[in-house]
């Protein structure tokens, strides 16, 4: 039997090389990798099917999401998302087509990461349940101390230097975002060990303070001290990083800096993580474990000619809608131009006005006739800039 480990080639954060990773022990052995934006374009040696465990954050590109014949998927752990193209034009979920729509019944119910995907799934009658995240399950690495630092990710520099008034321990920033396909020509080996060492990084630390799920949640896994500052500001998050509170250590990120918090004695953990953990990893050795169903398949040539043909279908598309996109950018950026002109001619004719007032207050009361010359001359000149604006 045959197995691919899901990735994405050209991902612009480690969190998404963790979730690889966090898949990666469960697999016997990897045969192939397989790219999570490119899932539909997966070919293997020969015609048969390849398992894959599916937990990812689904798409980037949402033109362009759809799935091999030669995959046999576990959907668990997965994110899908009602989204904008670029802000501008809505795809909503209209990037689940058919196919996807028919394999997710096929091969449902789809496990879900968080409740934002479950509602979506829910608006399509999808079968679902909430399995929670793969990292959840990540073992803790061997001979790794506990030091006396903190770490630190996704703050802003005020809130930094607010933990190091608190404490005489090392605070270690640390940025998990990168430049968008820095890694993609790197062997899995190479990025398996950076995400390694990452996991080094927070297991060995005192407690780490983020702002991202996809951080706290391996520390949870890895027995590190986690504080999440939930940053309620974003609508989404109630429905994505919500979904976790019950599991996390957490303030709001408005309170964090008038809550008493003891930085050298950090709350310990929630073990209520483990009956999830526990379910995810019975899931996935389960579909190890599973015999693969025999069907017929595509000639691996034909299915290759068809990816042409709909590549090339699908250029068109994507060029309209990013055409459209760039035009609908181009048109709110001269409207929020517009508006902030005219808001300027507003204030400056609102503050001639007043000046006008002023001025004409003033020589109502004078008797002084060189004074009062003077004063209509500038009345005279307030008059005209108002006008013009």
């Amino acid at each position: 039997m045959k197995y691919g480990l899901l990735y994405y080639k050209d991902t612009d954060n480690i969190g998404d090389d963790v979730q690889s990773y966090a898949q990666e022990r469960f697999l016997p052995h990897v045969d192939y990798l397989v790219d999570r934006e490119n899932l539909e374009m997966f070919v293997p040696d020969k015609k048969e099917k390849v398992k894959v465990i599916m937990n990812a954050w689904y798409v980037h590109d949402m033109l362009n999401f759809d799935i091999s014949p030669y995959i046999e998927p576990l959907y668990i752990s997965m994110f899908l998302k009602r989204i904008p193209y670029k802000g501008g034009i809505t795809i909503g979920t209209d990037y689940l087509n058919d196919n996807i729509l028919n394999s997710f019944k096929k091969y449902g119910p789809i496990g879900t990461r968080d409740m934002h995907t479950k509602k979506v799934l829910d608006s399509l009658n999808i079968p679902n349940y909430f399995s929670g995240c793969m990292t959840l399950t990540i073992n803790k690495l061997p001979d790794v101390k506990k030091e006396d630092y903190i770490v630190v990710v996704g703050l802003k520099e005020h809130e930094i230097e607010y933990i190091k008034k608190k404490t005489n321990r090392k605070v270690i920033k640390f940025v998990q975002d990168v430049e968008r396909g820095s890694f993609s020509n790197e062997s899995w080996q190479e990025r398996r060990k950076r995400v390694e060492d990452v996991l080094r990084l927070y297991q060995g630390a005192h407690l780490v303070i983020i702002t991202k799920l996809h951080c706290s949640l391996p520390c949870l896994a890895i027995g590190t001290p986690v504080l999440l500052l939930y940053d309620t500001s974003f609508a989404e998050n109630e429905d994505r990083i919500g979904t976790y509170l019950s599991y996390l250590n957490y303030v709001k990120r408005e309170e964090f800096l008038d809550t008493d918090i003891d930085f050298e004695n950090p709350k310990p953990n929630s073990s209520e993580y483990l009956k999830l953990r526990e379910e995810l990893e019975k899931k996935c050795k389960e579909f190890i474990n599973s015999e693969i169903k025999e069907e017929p398949l595509i000639d691996i040539q034909d299915y290759k000619e068809s990816l042409k043909k709909s590549k090339n279908m699908r250029s068109l598309p994507i060029k309209l809608v990013t055409t459209l996109q760039d035009t609908y950018e181009k048109e709110c950026e001269k409207s929020a131009k517009m508006y902030d002109e005219i808001n300027e001619l507003k204030y400056w004719k609102d503050h001639y006005e007043k000046l006008y007032r002023q001025t004409d207050e003033i020589l109502s009361n004078t008797v002084d006739f060189k004074l009062k010359r003077f004063g209509n001359k500038i009345k005279k000149k307030l008059k005209i800039k108002k006008d013009k604006k």
